[in-house]
């Protein structure tokens, strides 16, 4: 049966191949990876069936028996679970408790993107960065970063140098509230200040959001809600920042972080006894009032950048707004929280 726990870190650390993976990697394995409880005397697997995950035993034991009958015993603590008990596709062998276990369970698709991603990553960095004299710790802030999970590996170099660098002085604005988006930037280096303009008592007041700096990112907001810029960002230092056009930014970035599912989709999911399914409605609440998808929840777009940090690690958000931006910009946001969203198409009209 699946449990709610999640496997500590310092444990993936020593299973193979998680050993080689950065502390985000790691931590996109742990949220897409579940806790399972097996009583003794049950099979996990059998001989020849297919096999899409892959299955650590972190306490407990079982019994591995081949084509032959012959049987291995493995117990939790041993040097062969630090690999996954079966990898093969289809199973190789039948795996059946000797004891109450615990298992890590994570999906060998994933595990393969994941692997792929950080190897490329890594490359990619080292060599942009080869035979020329530049700081590229802004790249590794970007592979860092939980939503360039999603980025296929073959599109990352081609991303990285399609960024254009510019050089900017202090005192200067770089973006303000108001004017269209045609940017996605990144901090190279020097820092900036985040300010949003408001009316409050009946007049205009400037209030500052946040001070950014070197790997921190700004300006995607305005180019996935094809929207105005919502804030003002200018240098509060001498620096530099990377950039990148809407154009690349939507077809590089943007397009493989978002997934899209239909309300059929939707249906099958909610279905799935394995899966944790919420559907969010991002618009107001007075729309919300208006025609709903049944069993969604009112999370207005501002208040989930909000409380981004309190959702549920371990829950596939499908996300709509009755075919508006909106759900664009609430998906992409949570992609780069590393939660796993999908954007509704077409969702039916209810009352």
């Amino acid at each position: 049966m699946n449990s709610t726990e999640a496997v500590p870190l310092e444990i993936l650390k020593g299973l193979v191949p998680f050993n080689t993976l950065s502390e985000t990697h790691l931590q996109d394995i742990q949220s897409k990876g579940r806790v399972v409880h097996f009583d003794k005397g049950k099979v996990i697997f059998k001989r020849g069936a297919a096999n899409e995950n892959l299955h650590y035993l972190i306490q407990g034991s079982v019994d591995l028996t081949d084509a032959s009958f012959e049987i291995t015993p493995v117990a939790s603590g041993s040097d062969a679970t630090r690999s996954a008990l079966d990898d093969h596709s289809p199973h190789a062998v039948t795996a059946v408790t000797t004891s109450p276990v615990r298992l890590f369970v994570v999906p060998k698709d994933h595990v393969d993107l994941v692997l792929t991603w950080d190897q490329a990553g890594s490359y990619v960095v080292t060599d942009l960065a080869s035979g020329e004299d530049i700081d590229n710790d802004w790249m590794s802030s970007l592979l860092g970063s939980a939503m360039f999970v999603a980025v296929p590996p073959a599109n990352i170099q081609q991303l990285f140098s399609r960024f254009e660098e510019v050089a900017i002085d202090k005192g200067e604005d770089v973006i303000r509230q108001g004017e269209p988006g045609d940017y996605f930037y990144v901090v190279k280096s020097g820092r900036c200040r985040v300010t949003r303009t408001v009316t409050r008592d009946g007049g205009q007041k400037e209030v500052e959001l946040a001070e950014l700096g070197p790997g921190d990112m700004f300006g995607e907001d305005a180019l996935i809600g094809d929207a105005p810029r919502n804030a003002s960002v200018a240098m509060l230092t001498d620096g530099a920042l990377m950039r990148l056009d809407k154009a690349n930014f939507q077809s590089l970035l943007q397009d493989p972080v978002l997934d899209y599912v239909d309300y059929e989709s939707l249906l099958a999911l909610v279905d799935d006894a394995d899966a944790k399914v919420q559907v969010l409605d991002v618009r107001l609440p007075d729309e919300y009032k208006q025609g709903s998808v049944p069993g969604s929840r009112n999370l207005p777009l501002q208040v989930l950048r909000q409380n981004i940090s309190k959702l549920e690690p371990d829950v596939c958000y499908v996300v709509t707004c009755d075919g508006g931006r909106r759900s664009v910009l609430a998906a992409y946001l949570l992609s780069q929280e590393g939660l796993d969203a999908r954007v509704l198409e077409d969702p039916p009209n209810s009352a």
